[in-house]
């Protein structure tokens, strides 16, 4: 019953869904969830593919694109993208650990901050509107799910810069049972709609999010909750520019149209 009590909670805390009054938990119970946050990634992606299936009989696929990733955008309540402003604007810091880590945490969005923003919004708009109709659902329901799951090897390897906050409360339960069930929705979805090329796609997600989370931790001595944000957003683009190199060059095929 503690287990499936993390699905609420990584819903309410992922999305902007409120299904019961606003409650607060203890470290360990929080991270425990983190358990299903790839589980929600599906639900974000299953909505993707929904749109995208009724807006491409009515729009042409650019700006369909663009809702998508608006869609996106609001399906998240914007909190990774917030991740992704933070830690640019916090890696731009020309000071010391403490300086970084409390530009950080201010939230005010500066000029690097805009600059990963744009870049990250347009990669994914880019690669949504690039994808191969041979790979395109089972591409956008993945993604997300796989971008959700990628906080599991950034908590395993790294350290949290905080003695408290986010970072640290998502590390307190990873093991034993956050990480696995994390990997088997996470994993076990790439691997059902893409049988072994959705190894690659796992690869792929995990290279890119400990990419941002060694640049951050080389800065912050460790990384924050906002570094895991980043992670997720940056994993998520990774993965849909894996499947467009995919689509053409036929190395993946989907098990599920």
């Amino acid at each position: 019953m503690r287990i499936l009590g993390g699905a609420p909670i990584a819903l309410e805390f992922l999305t902007p869904l409120r299904l019961r009054r606003v409650q607060t938990y203890d470290d360990r119970t929080f991270a425990e969830a983190l358990g299903w946050y790839p589980f929600i990634g599906l639900l974000i992606g299953l909505g993707l593919w929904a749109l995208d299936r009724g807006l491409s009989e009515l729009l042409p696929p650019v700006p369909t694109a663009v809702l998508l990733v608006a869609f996106l955008a609001l399906a998240s309540g914007g909190l990774h993208l917030d991740g992704v402003a933070d830690t640019a604007d916090g890696m731009a810091v020309q000071g010391d650990r403490a300086e970084r880590l409390g530009v950080m945490s201010e939230g005010n969005t500066g000029p690097a901050g805009v600059m990963a923003l744009l870049l990250v919004l347009m990669a994914e708009w880019a690669a949504i509107v690039s994808l191969p109709d041979t790979v395109r659902g089972p591409a956008l329901i993945v993604a997300p799910a796989l971008g959700r799951w990628a906080v599991v090897p950034v908590g395993l390897l790294f350290k949290p810069a905080r003695p408290r906050g986010l970072g640290h409360a998502m590390q307190t339960a990873m093991l034993p049972v956050a990480a696995p069930l994390a990997t088997l929705f996470g994993a076990g979805a790439a691997l059902a709609l893409f049988g072994l090329a959705g190894v690659v796609l796992v690869v792929a997600a995990t290279v890119a999010a400990l990419l941002i989370a060694a640049l951050a931790a080389r800065m912050l001595e460790g990384v924050t909750g906002d570094v895991f944000g980043a992670a997720i957003e940056v994993s998520q683009v990774v993965v849909w520019l894996s499947l467009v190199a995919a689509g053409m060059h036929g190395w993946a095929t989907p098990l599920i149209g």
